[in-house]
């Protein structure tokens, strides 16, 4: 069975930290960056399952983020998936509405998760996109 890998970029560090035991605990691997070029820097070194990135970080936004993610990061060799899989991004945010959600899904995001993040919400989506 294939230990998913999840990528958490996020300024704020007690996040980061929660959400990685939250993960671990649904018996997923993660890895915790606080910006969005060390986000690509772990991209660019290894494969990850799934991105959770904050919306607003200091050196660029979560959108900026998702685009490059768009333009680069398509892992072949992933286990899980076919040649050419994209790597799924969920986007957060404390700013959280119905018209930043349809930002998000209309920019190539799976999904826009409220902050402080709801650990009911987070397991459901990790189990929607990782049980099919």
């Amino acid at each position: 069975m294939h230990t998913h890998t999840i990528l958490i970029a996020d300024d704020d560090r007690l996040l980061r930290e929660s959400l990685s035991e939250i993960l671990s605990g649904l018996g997923c691997e993660t890895h915790q960056v606080g910006t969005g070029s060390s986000a690509i820097h772990v991209l660019q070194s290894r494969p990850c399952d799934l991105l959770l990135s904050d919306i607003d970080m200091p050196d660029m936004s979560g959108f900026e983020l998702l685009s490059w993610v768009h333009e680069h990061a398509t892992f072949p060799d992933n286990p899980i998936t076919a040649a050419g899989w994209q790597l799924p991004v969920v986007l957060m945010s404390a700013r959280a509405d119905r018209e930043l959600g349809r930002v998000a899904l209309n920019a190539g995001a799976r999904g826009l998760l409220s902050k402080p993040v709801e650990i009911g919400r987070l397991s459901t989506l990790v189990h929607q996109l990782f049980d099919n």
